[in-house]
């Protein structure tokens, strides 16, 4: 009795993997086969990825600064980063049960991330696990008597929420009237959503970018997020702001979701305002964080992602609208915002007022307005993640 894995790779939403118990009836001829061997690493399969990359001509690239890599084969290609449990293959984003590892000099890959690898770059070809190896063989597979159990990648449940307080530390955001920052108005609001949030999910883990007035890069925040993702655990990140414009006049609140498509000037205006920071990162040189290569990966994502942000967005505006009433709704937009960009999971920004508009201004000040804006989004929050979860029941 051997296991035999056969993985069909499809264009679109989903994969299935074909777990295949096979009775030989016959072997008719070996076929060619080349092999990975399975290691244990803290009680954990791993496959070294240099063995893999080596044994089956897969090219590769790696950035020992951001200690992230890329495979290719032919149209295929692969994207991880050590210390993450994710990856993206062929435009997917797949959540292991736990990360790549970097250890004595080598990369080390999960054993799913490995087969999936095999499966997707080598899908014409059978993938067997057998003797602690996993094989795959290249020469017709032998006649068999099979049956199949089709597992779909399923999406895992909200299990975190990050929540982001823009700015902070050497870059105060906004200034208003009299050196009201906006960075301070953003963690005091951020504090009242996460003890709201953890009053009414207890189960899930809350957890601010920041708990005090201290810098962190654009990048960072994502980050933060992304090393909670596993696989059947899914998060999102909810970076809250304040607004500013060179008219006193303009008012109100409104959130955004990220796309290279702005909804209007407005909202590209706001992009570039958020994105400025990156003039203070690494003494003004963190802009290379935020090149091609980076923003392409994060538009293979958006195709992913895209659509439950922008449902994020609408739930967490409506509810705010619900609960504000001094100030209108300037409802949901979309931007390319680089706090965004690194996020694999629903992902929002959030401009909870203008600290340029003298009446708005002085209620965001106010301890009873911020609890009014913190109840909306934890409103919102918990409203999205309840459809969320019935959704991919």
């Amino acid at each position: 009795m051997l296991k035999h894995i056969q993985f069909t790779a499809q264009t679109g939403k989903k994969f299935n993997l074909a777990v295949v118990l096979i009775l030989l009836l016959s072997l008719t001829g070996a076929a060619a086969e080349r092999s990975i061997q399975v290691e244990k690493i803290n009680g954990l399969p791993y496959v070294s990825l240099n063995r893999l990359i080596t044994t089956f001509g897969i090219e590769s690239s790696f950035d020992p600064v951001f200690q992230k890599g890329r495979l290719y084969y032919k149209t295929h290609y692969l994207v991880y980063k050590t210390g993450y449990a994710s990856i993206i293959i062929d435009n997917r984003l797949i959540n292991e049960s736990y990360p790549v590892i970097r250890m004595n000099g080598g990369i080390y890959i999960p054993k799913g991330t490995a087969l999936l690898i095999a499966g997707t770059f080598f899908s014409n070809s059978i993938i067997t696990e057998k003797n602690g190896k996993i094989v795959i063989s290249e020469a017709p597979a032998p006649e068999i008597k099979e049956k199949i159990i089709n597992l779909k990648e399923k999406k895992g449940k909200i299990g975190f929420i990050i929540i982001d307080p823009g700015h902070g530390g050497k870059d105060p955001g906004a200034i208003g009237k009299g050196g009201l920052k906006e960075k301070t108005i953003n963690l005091q609001v951020a504090r009242k959503v996460e003890s709201k949030l953890k009053k009414n999910l207890a189960g899930l883990k809350i957890k601010l970018t920041r708990k005090n007035d201290r810098f962190i890069e654009l990048a960072e925040r994502a980050e933060i997020a992304n090393r909670e993702l596993r696989k059947d655990v899914n998060g999102l990140f909810v970076s809250i702001h304040v607004n500013a414009s060179i008219s006193s006049r303009i008012s109100g609140f409104e959130t955004y979701f990220l796309s290279q498509n702005p909804t209007n000037e407005e909202a590209r205006k706001t992009a570039t305002l958020e994105n400025n920071v990156i003039v203070l990162e690494n003494d003004g040189k963190g802009k290379h964080k935020y090149n091609d290569l980076e923003y392409m990966e994060a538009l293979m994502l958006t195709t992913q992602i895209q659509k439950e942000s922008s449902i994020l967005a609408d739930t967490i505006q409506k509810n705010l609208d619900k609960k504000i009433t001094e100030f209108k709704s300037r409802g949901v937009h979309k931007a390319d915002f680089y706090v965004l960009r690194g996020a694999l999971m629903p992902a929002v920004l959030i401009e909870i007022g203008f600290i340029t508009h003298k009446k708005e201004a002085e209620q965001l000040k106010k301890n009873a307005y911020q609890e009014k804006i913190a109840e909306g989004i934890s409103n919102g929050i918990l409203k999205f993640i309840d459809e969320y979860n019935k959704m991919i029941e």
